[in-house]
């Protein structure tokens, strides 16, 4: 095997990352969450200024990002949603390297960044291997309006705003269709956890 693997798990919202995420951390294989890593980088003052200064002072609630707001905002335009990725993901991406160089350090060989916005995106150069899951379209809509609280007509703007899954699947070293039980999908990640521990 590869001395050190860093594995993206990906595909658009709703589709069940989180599920399959969480067989990788029960199978002992480590997980960054590049949506914890949003939410942690939001506390930085730089990355808080440089936001305040494109969407507006009002995302800022008591020295706290609101996220709600912001999401509003930038969703708004596909210009505003450029706006949010080129100031958010430099400092994303230096903390998921952190976060990734400790867990290599501390003797793992796998570490599975989990996150929807990775391929086609400054972080894809960084990964050796590419997870993308998908599901059929309708299930997408109804587990994100479920999650998330949101109407039908949100939940396909936000998915329509993502990248395109004929992206996602040329990339793909591994595809997992997640249509059916959460057992089907611990047997798709546990054949992929073996195929990775055999590179």
């Amino acid at each position: 095997m590869k001395e050190k693997l860093i594995v993206a798990l990906t595909g658009q919202s709703g589709v069940g990352k989180s599920s399959l995420a969480n067989f990788f951390v029960s199978s002992g294989v480590p997980v960054v969450d590049c949506d914890e890593v949003a939410k942690e980088i939001h506390s930085d003052t730089d990355c808080q200024l440089q936001l305040c200064e494109a969407f507006g002072a009002d995302i800022l609630s008591e020295g706290v990002i609101d996220k709600q707001q912001l999401a509003k905002k930038a969703f708004s335009s596909p210009e505003n949603l450029q706006k949010l990725t080129d100031i958010t993901h430099p400092f994303i991406i230096s903390k998921i390297l952190a976060d990734t160089d400790k867990y290599f350090e501390n003797g793992n060989n796998i570490v599975v960044v989990d996150g929807a916005v990775i391929i086609g995106h400054d972080f894809e150069k960084y990964c050796d291997k590419f997870i993308v899951i998908l599901c059929d379209r309708e299930r997408q809509y109804e587990r994100l309006i479920k999650r998330d609280g949101i109407s039908l007509q949100q939940a396909q703007n936000r998915i329509g705003k993502q990248t395109k899954l004929e992206i996602l699947i040329n990339k793909a070293d591994y595809l997992v269709y997640n249509n059916t039980t959460l057992e089907e999908l611990k047997n798709q990640g546990e054949y992929i956890l073996k195929s990775l521990k055999n590179l």
